[in-house]
């Protein structure tokens, strides 16, 4: 890894994001985007996130330090993609530029680097074309912010090579990551599709007077938020199944799920009201706080979450009771 050359264009947060954690990792790091006054707190950012994942011990002092002094910035496309064998495509969600960019890197890059795009909502089938490689393209999609939290799905488009998925699977294994690789391509990928679910219905309790915004947030924080941490949805039901698994989960509790179930929210469209709703909540909930400290005190929990998970040895299943639980 320590050889390898890795290429971040865009240099908003996504893309600092991304190349602090690639710095951390030790590996050379070229920040690329076409304007010039954003490259330096794109760096900033960077080195920020490189140094905060050392300081909460997610990061190695001296893989910190080295790819530290190799992070550099340009406007330049020669001088960012030139020899790189893997690029973290990062711009702003738009088909056009996204594919201008694919085709200027494909024509830079080494035969056998990798592409990849973090988009969360348009597809690598459509964007790989541009490229006359396409075979090398794929999606790598992060979880925001993508130095810190694991995650990133990997999805192949129409052309995608079978090794190129497995190489980008082994790269970013390599870099801290844990990789979710999809069979295909889909809106949203994996997380993001769960999320979107999961979010209609908290909008919908807020909007029809079951809930606050606040009660919302603290009822998923402090429950089911609390266990997906550390397990699957599967894996969390057949444990609430006791030692008949999902089929005692299923037995004892489908039929109350499929009450609420017909309950829930469908629309497809955001409601009109929606983001007054909920920017109403929003406010109460902040307390007057901004950004910077909320996702501050949003990575301070992260990387403590992390830390314990990576500290604790993995102990023998404890046999629990039968009694189904949601």
């Amino acid at each position: 890894m320590d050889e390898t050359i890795v290429a971040v264009a865009g240099a908003g947060l996504t893309g600092a994001s991304w190349a602090g954690l690639f710095a951390a990792a030790g590996l050379k790091t070229r920040l690329y985007d076409v304007r010039a006054d954003a490259l330096p707190a794109a760096l900033a950012r960077a080195g920020e996130a490189a140094r905060f994942l050392e300081e909460h011990g997610l990061a190695r002092p001296a893989a910190v330090a080295r790819g530290l002094a190799a992070l550099s910035a340009t406007t330049e496309p020669g001088e960012a993609f030139t020899g790189a064998t893997h690029v973290q495509e990062c711009v702003r969600e738009d088909l056009a530029l996204k594919r201008e960019l694919f085709a200027l890197v494909d024509g830079l890059v080494p035969p056998d680097a990798l592409i990849a795009t973090s988009s969360s909502g348009l597809s690598i089938s459509a964007l790989q074309t541009a490229a006359r490689r396409p075979q090398r393209c794929l999606a790598a999609h992060p979880y925001n912010p993508p130095h810190l939290v694991p995650l990133v799905e990997l999805a192949p488009g129409a052309l995608t090579a079978p090794e190129a998925l497995e190489r980008a699977r082994l790269f970013y294994a390599a870099v801290g990551k844990e990789p979710v690789v999809l069979a295909r391509d889909v809106p949203g990928y994996v997380a993001n599709r769960l999320s979107a679910a999961l979010w209609r219905e908290a909008v919908e309790l807020v909007r029809s007077g079951v809930a606050t915004v606040d009660q919302v947030d603290r009822a998923v924080r402090e429950g089911p938020g609390l266990r997906w941490s550390v397990m699957g949805p599967h894996l969390l039901y057949d444990l609430g199944g006791g030692a008949a698994g999902i089929r005692g989960h299923l037995e004892h509790l489908a039929a109350t799920k499929t009450g609420m179930l017909r309950d829930l929210a469908t629309w497809t469209d955001f409601p009109a009201d929606s983001a007054e709703v909920l920017e109403a909540g929003l406010t109460v909930e902040k307390a007057g706080r901004g950004f910077e400290e909320l996702s501050g005190l949003r990575d301070e929990l992260l990387a403590a979450c992390l830390a314990a998970r990576r500290g604790i040895e993995a102990r023998p299943t404890r046999a629990g009771d039968d009694t189904a639980q949601t």
